[in-house]
């Protein structure tokens, strides 16, 4: 294994530490029911067929029977917005699973070294996520978190953002009030 390899990897190796010890997170493993024709004609050459293929997989998701896989990095949401013929028809996919174990090939490792660091919702084309000969170009949004069946939602993917919103304004407004303090006090 070179160095290149074992740098990226340590970086993806986020673990939970709970009291000193160390414990694997589980993520949920299924993908729509449709990804499960795709299977049968050779999708199963990239992708580890999820415990579940399950119209409970889409959003909002259903957790009832749905089956968990171990997990020692990040959990994942991938929806795929589905075309036919060029056009959209509405209806999402989705893969749910570990990163490490999701794709045949794993993921590219700069894509996964972004998502390791943080929970975040992404676009992106899936050539930039998927390890694969010929990858497609289509977007596809990508959630990752840490955490015991963190990947249950998308919801929570957004809550970040709400947090950074609320910090700027709330900021903005501490720094309004004390320039205009400081200058009424000044006049």
């Amino acid at each position: 294994m070179d160095t290149r390899t074992t740098n990226v990897q340590d970086t993806t190796s986020r673990s939970i530490q709970v009291a000193g010890m160390y414990r694997q997170n589980r993520c949920y493993s299924c993908m729509s029911p449709m990804y499960e024709e795709f299977f049968k004609n050779g999708l199963d050459r990239f992708f580890t067929p999820p415990k579940n293929f399950s119209y409970q997989c889409d959003e909002p998701m259903n957790p009832e029977s749905m089956h968990l896989v171990s997990c020692r990095t990040i959990c994942l949401t991938v929806q795929q917005d589905l075309y036919v013929m060029g056009q959209p028809t509405g209806k999402r996919l989705f893969m749910r699973g570990c990163a490490l174990t999701l794709a045949r090939r794993g993921l590219n490792n700069h894509t996964l070294s972004m998502f390791d660091r943080y929970d975040i919702c992404r676009e992106m084309s899936a050539a930039d996520l998927f390890r694969h000969d010929r990858a497609d170009s289509q977007r596809v949004r990508v959630c990752s978190c840490l955490g015991d069946r963190c990947n249950g939602s998308l919801s929570g993917c957004r809550a970040p953002d709400m947090v950074v919103l609320l910090t700027v304004i709330i900021a903005c407004l501490i720094l309004r009030r004390v320039v205009s303090a400081s200058w009424c006090q000044g006049t």
